[in-house]
């Protein structure tokens, strides 16, 4: 399902395996077919902070409430990542995440792209 998204298209299998296994993971899935159809992942520290990534609805079941449901889910309900700061990195769906009191950052960011 992943390999649809922009963000994560042009990952191996073996490196989304290892991402997923090192996370916090959520999970859709239909009912009657077990069908996963949304995703989301947080990295933490859980202390400090998290970062919210990963999040997927599958375009079948877009429109639907599932990507609020699962945002919703891990932002407000969450207990492991109560009372810390959220973190996340998006260029569409911006007012989902704005609902969650994500904002857009104002502030001078630094990536690492490569680490050799």
């Amino acid at each position: 399902m992943l390999k649809k998204a922009y963000w994560a298209k042009d990952r191996n299998e073996q490196v989304t395996h290892k991402a997923i296994s090192n996370s916090l993971d959520y999970a859709i899935f239909e009912i009657n077919t077990e069908r996963l159809v949304g995703f989301a992942r947080v990295i933490t520290d859980y202390s400090t902070i998290y970062y919210l990534c990963d999040v997927y609805i599958d375009e079948e079941f877009r429109g639907k409430g599932l990507g609020k449901k699962l945002v919703e889910w891990i932002v407000l309900y969450e207990a492991k990542l109560s009372g810390i700061k959220g973190l996340l990195e998006t260029r569409d769906v911006m007012n989902l995440y704005e609902k969650y009191e994500f904002e857009e950052c104002k502030v001078i960011c630094m990536v690492c792209i490569d680490n050799v």
